[in-house]
């Protein structure tokens, strides 16, 4: 067979003149330093402090709150929606009072039997298979 020279073109072969040059990246723009994604935004809109009123008190709470206070207020005079709404952040979130220890659940008696017979059993196959 004939050897394909460095000039040759085709199936992963770009031509010589258009391939990218040695450190250069296929994407010289890109993303430009500093952009801010949608996440960072929202987060910094959601951290500004604003003032409301509380039992006639005025508040400094971060905007975050004021929509949870605000759905809160809602769920509470009756509106399904909001509930539903604070019911799904919590079982989203997992509240504290749902999580599970670190501990393994209790093991029963039935089931230490099955894996003691498991046991037995795979230790005479191997045993048998030592001895041939």
């Amino acid at each position: 067979m004939s050897e394909i020279s460095d000039d040759s073109t085709g199936y992963k072969r770009p031509p010589k003149g258009s391939r990218f040059k040695s450190g250069e990246s296929g994407n010289p723009n890109g993303r430009p330093k500093g952009a801010r994604g949608l996440k960072t935004d929202l987060d910094a809109v959601l951290r500004k402090r604003i003032t409301i009123r509380e039992d006639g008190e005025l508040r400094h709470v971060s905007r975050q709150m004021a929509l949870l206070l605000s759905l809160y207020e809602k769920a509470v005079h009756g509106d399904t929606k909001s509930a539903a709404q604070i019911t799904a952040l919590v079982t989203k979130l997992d509240a504290p009072g749902t999580q599970q220890t670190s501990e393994p659940p209790p093991v029963s008696d039935n089931d230490r039997a099955i894996v003691e017979e498991f046991l037995r059993r795979n230790s005479r196959s191997e045993e048998n298979e030592d001895e041939s």
